[in-house]
């Protein structure tokens, strides 16, 4: 899914593999949206 192009967090298009999640990518200082597809989307909480 990652190599074709099937993944985002936050709206944007996963392009590297090797890509890791920072503070920076937080919504609101707690929230990561990650959608897989078009139609399958989670919400992350970290606390």
């Amino acid at each position: 899914m990652l190599q074709g192009g099937g993944v985002s967090i936050n709206k944007d298009k996963v392009q590297d593999i090797n890509r890791q999640l920072t503070a920076g990518d937080l919504l609101q200082g707690k929230y990561i949206l990650a959608q897989k597809g078009k139609k399958d989307y989670a919400i992350l909480k970290f606390i």
